[in-house]
């Protein structure tokens, strides 16, 4: 049915007739939608309310873990601090334990200068023992070879021969 005929078929109906007609539809409506219309409404109103809870849950954790990092934030430069503090604590113990190394590694090498330099000084006087006596050998058997005559030979060869002769007794 178009419009034009709707139109001619509702000429001739009485205006009370049409508002009856539409109350009679309108009713039928209602009754019949009603009932689903308030559910959905319901349901509606009920997913609006747990947005609105859930909205207001993350708002508060929102708020909690803004006023966590104000907090932190404001910790900041202390903690910044501390952390200085302690590099340079640790960059003098590391200090202090290197110097004490050090200090340490001089005084073995110390020690063993010493040690070496006494071994230096001590062969270095043996050997001047060895040279001394070998050279008062030396300067002794010139001597003896100079100064001593064949009966002088002969007297301490007799000498040695009867000592030796003494001893076999």
């Amino acid at each position: 049915m178009t419009l034009a005929t709707m139109v001619f078929w509702a000429a001739g109906i009485p205006l009370w007739a049409k508002f009856l007609n539409f109350a009679i539809y309108a009713g039928l409506l209602a009754f019949f939608l009603a009932k689903p219309i308030a559910e959905g409404l319901r349901k509606r109103a009920q997913n609006i309310l747990e947005a609105l809870d859930r909205a207001g849950q993350e708002r508060a954790l929102a708020e909690t873990k803004l006023r966590e990092l104000e907090d932190r934030f404001a910790r900041l430069e202390s903690e910044l601090a501390d952390i200085r503090q302690q590099a340079e604590q640790a960059a003098q113990a590391e200090h202090d334990r290197i110097v004490a190394a050090a200090e340490a590694d001089a005084e073995r090498l110390r020690k063993l200068a010493k040690m070496e330099i006494e071994g230096a000084t001590k062969a270095a006087r043996l050997e001047l023992q060895a040279f001394a006596a070998a050279t008062a050998v030396e300067l002794a058997e010139s001597l003896i070879r100079r100064e001593l005559s064949s009966s002088d030979q002969s007297r301490l060869v007799a000498s040695y021969t009867n000592q030796l002769g003494k001893q076999r007794v």
